[in-house]
């Protein structure tokens, strides 16, 4: 699931006033009073209880706070989709660790090539419509299934992009243990500014 709203700087303080509570209904409340996308597979999170957030925080500093003891942290997107966060599982040992660090590198690949694919045709070019997708990657690496959480509201749009993806291909292979399905949020440039594509002025 994507929970999204408006971007806020990362080192403006906020007011949070956030009870303990199911953690999907906490990380909602996050979303709207900070202004950052959180994405996280629904299955993870059911059942989870959050910590309370009370006071003035940055959104990293609150979202931290608020997954306390959850057994998640927050990371950043670094790809074309910086601003939001995504909720990773804590490592419970040096090698879990590389392994997170592994399926983090492999999120990011994935991202930048739906990013180069979708801005390879200009109906489905990222920058004026938003969508959340959710992605498969088998093991040659190709994309098996590719499904649409949220329309962009254009059919021929969500059509087109599910054919760009249909034959997607990743460099390399996914780690063994990769979380699937990915969930992916494509936002416009009022919403989350961010790098625009080669081709589209």
């Amino acid at each position: 699931m994507d929970i999204a709203t408006g971007a806020s700087s990362e080192s403006q303080m906020l007011d949070f006033d956030v009870p303990a509570q199911p953690l999907v209904t906490a990380l909602a409340q996050y979303a709207t009073v900070s202004g950052r996308s959180v994405m996280f597979i629904d299955e993870w999170v059911a059942g989870r209880t959050s910590a309370p957030v009370r006071g003035r925080y940055t959104s990293h500093a609150a979202l931290r706070i608020l997954l306390a003891g959850t057994g998640f942290i927050a990371d950043d997107v670094d790809t074309q989709l910086s601003g939001a966060f995504i909720l990773k599982r804590v490592a419970a040992a040096p090698v879990a660790a590389s392994a997170a660090g592994s399926q983090r590198r492999y999120d990011a690949l994935v991202q930048a090539r739906v990013w180069e694919a979708l801005c390879a045709d200009l109906r489905t070019a990222p920058g004026h419509y938003r969508s959340i997708l959710q992605l498969r990657v088998a093991a040659s690496g190709h994309i098996s299934q590719a499904s649409l959480v949220s329309s962009s509201g254009d059919p021929g749009r969500d059509a087109a992009m599910l054919a760009a993806l249909a034959n997607l291909k990743m460099d390399r292979p996914p780690p063994a243990d990769l979380a699937l399905p990915l969930t992916l949020a494509i936002l416009p440039h009022d919403v989350l500014p961010g790098p625009r594509c080669a081709t589209v002025h």
